[in-house]
């Protein structure tokens, strides 16, 4: 099953496409389609099906994300029908570029990317010395998880992040929050439309836990993201610790850094309005 339907190839190796809308397939399409669990997916899944039909899908190699960023499209723009995939060149490396329309051509999202391609490197024991790296702590029993209302996740599934920390104890810049993605809140079935490698946390996760962390800044109010950039630096493990450090927050956006075991992981912005 692959959500890209029907592709047709143009000369420029550009995609075009038709969305799939079987939920039980993806069941995160009952989200909105600005919503950051979707964006990834979609991300992810029309990335895929694309190489796939190109033909340059090597399920020998390993891929990695290193940056992404998405605009969403206006209020109105419903489920995404339609879409195209192409390539190109921003003068440093590739970028792919994804556009999505709904039935009545209005544009719903528009994301692009770059990541890398492990060619030769023994991935899977080279992520297991990395692993080592940062040894879990003993008992995550008494995590204490932000109320789901607080952090807008109410109706999309388990909380990723606690509360929000006072700046002046932790010695941190701006807000900030501990987190913990496992198993337990961001895989099914804890998850109703999260899932991943189970190597790593995945990008899907650390836009939830930006996602999350927003509504903390913003005190609950349900936001409307309309859009966003990611750039990851080292993998965050599944299973321990992280910290979220608000950079910059203004009206409408806010950056933030994911650190974990005191090395720097990623940086998040998000982009919204009050929904």
């Amino acid at each position: 099953m692959s959500f890209t339907q029907d592709p047709v190839i143009a000369d420029d190796g550009s995609v075009s496409f038709r969305c799939s809308t079987d939920r039980a397939a993806w069941p995160w399409l009952a989200l909105a389609p600005t919503h950051p669990i979707a964006v990834l997916n979609m991300q992810y899944w029309i990335s895929v099906g694309a190489a796939k039909a190109r033909g340059t899908m090597d399920d020998a190699k390993w891929t990695a994300l290193t940056w992404t960023d998405w605009n969403c499209g206006p209020t109105g723009a419903g489920a995404p029908v339609r879409g195209t995939a192409s390539t190109d060149n921003n003068g440093k490396r590739d970028q792919y570029v994804l556009s999505l329309f709904d039935r009545a051509d209005v544009p719903v999202l528009t994301m692009r990317g770059e990541g890398v391609v492990f060619r030769s490197r023994d991935f899977e024991s080279w992520r297991a010395g990395s692993k080592k790296e940062i040894a879990p702590l003993p008992d995550f029993s008494g995590f204490e998880f932000a109320d789901r209302h607080a952090a807008g996740c109410q109706n999309t599934g388990p909380a990723l992040i606690g509360s929000l920390l006072d700046e002046d104890q932790t010695g941190a810049n701006g807000p900030c929050a501990d987190g913990l993605i496992s198993t337990d809140n961001a895989m099914p079935p804890a998850h109703p439309y999260m899932s991943g490698s189970g190597d790593h946390v995945n990008a899907t996760h650390l836009a939830e836990a930006a996602h999350q962390f927003v509504h903390l800044l913003e005190g609950g109010t349900l936001l409307r993201i309309t859009g966003g950039e990611m750039r990851f630096n080292r993998y965050v493990e599944l299973g321990r610790p992280f910290r979220i450090e608000s950079t910059h927050h203004a009206a409408g956006q806010a950056s933030m850094t994911i650190s974990q075991a005191g090395r720097q992981c990623s940086e998040i912005t998000l982009k919204y309005t009050h929904a």
